[in-house]
């Protein structure tokens, strides 16, 4: 599928600073990154960490760890593949030992991590073994631990379970200072989609699935978080037939399998998770809020009170924005990656 750019997103991409591109000019220090997910919960996932991939290709990201907290016996596995496939074979995985389950839309990541040749063998290849995938609030510990201090960006895409057992942890052997003092020491903000603002609020998925452990959140979170809410995502489709028309380069791609097994083909998907990335990489494709304190309530809903102290912004996009976020989003995942023989 061919996408229009605007004329300001078709500049910005002949200047070298367009989502996706490959400039020769100085790039900025990569964001030192951990990820937290629910994949298999929903494709936005997938298509989520693709654009966190492409953008390791280009030196802005340095992907340190990546936990999953999704009831699966694939979905980290299906992790593996995917940092396998990308290149990234030595990314730190852990999996919660207290996932949450949620079973209401198909596990695209069983089918994926079943897939064969036609010899029999795996369809894609694995680095991890079980041994090596760790508990995730001792592989946040360590690896904020080991980062300077206001230097490591959290990347929140499903619920807040385990980071929210992160703040509760006592110091120890990796280091004297608990969780939530080794998160406002080493964190410099945190990119969360999660929560809803629209004329029907709604109690949102990544809220509702663990309600005290996102409360505690935003409670205790002692740096700056920037809020993809639900609607947010609903204004920028990922087409289907980007997936149908757009990656006649790879052989088997793992997203384009997993995408394929999550719904019916053709559909058109919502970009939720994906939009907490490209802020981190584009915060002026997006319209800020003022600053405020968001509250979580019993019920799962997020209430955002407006104040000039608070740590809290939540985020919305012009329609400008929303084109350029579509071309960018597209772009950038149909783009074939640096790393991976296709």
């Amino acid at each position: 599928m061919k996408t229009s750019l605007l004329p300001a997103a078709a500049a910005l991409l002949l200047a070298g600073t367009g989502c996706g591109s490959r400039s020769a000019a100085p790039a900025p220090e990569p964001i030192r990154l951990i990820v937290e997910t629910d994949m298999g919960n929903d494709i936005d996932d997938a298509l989520a960490f693709d654009l966190i991939y492409k953008a390791m290709d280009d030196g802005r990201v340095d992907l340190l760890a990546i936990g999953n907290h999704k009831l699966s016996p694939t979905a980290t596995d299906y992790i593996d593949i995917l940092n396998t496939w990308y290149g990234y074979p030595d990314i730190p995985l852990a999996q919660s030992p207290t996932p949450v389950l949620n079973d209401h839309a198909p596990d695209y990541t069983a089918a994926v991590c079943a897939m064969t040749r036609e010899d029999g063998s795996p369809a894609f290849a694995r680095s991890k073994t079980p041994e090596q995938i760790e508990d995730p609030v001792t592989l946040y510990r360590r690896t904020l631990a080991a980062q300077p201090d206001c230097s490591v960006t959290v990347l929140s895409l499903g619920f807040a379970t385990e980071l929210a057992k992160l703040l509760d942890s006592p110091a120890d052997d990796i280091s004297p200072l608990t969780g939530r003092e080794l998160v406002a020491r080493k964190v410099k903000t945190l990119s969360i989609m999660a929560g809803s603002y629209g004329e029907k609020q709604r109690a949102e998925f990544n809220v509702v699935n663990d309600i005290p452990a996102m409360r505690k959140l935003f409670a205790e979170w002692d740096t700056p978080i920037v809020q993809n809410p639900f609607e947010l995502g609903k204004q920028v489709m990922y087409p289907g037939a980007a997936i149908e028309n757009d990656f006649g380069w790879a052989k088997l791609h793992p997203v384009v399998e997993g995408y394929k097994n999550y719904h019916k083909m053709p559909y058109d998907r919502a970009s939720w998770d994906l939009l907490s990335v490209v802020y981190l990489l584009h915060p002026e494709y997006f319209t800020e809020s003022e600053p405020g304190t968001v509250a979580v309530d019993d019920k799962g809903f997020t209430n955002f009170t407006p104040g000039p102290d608070g740590r809290h912004r939540w985020l919305t996009a012009t329609p400008e924005q929303l084109t350029r976020l579509r071309d960018c989003i597209v772009r950038t995942t149909t783009r074939a990656p640096k790393h991976t023989e296709l």
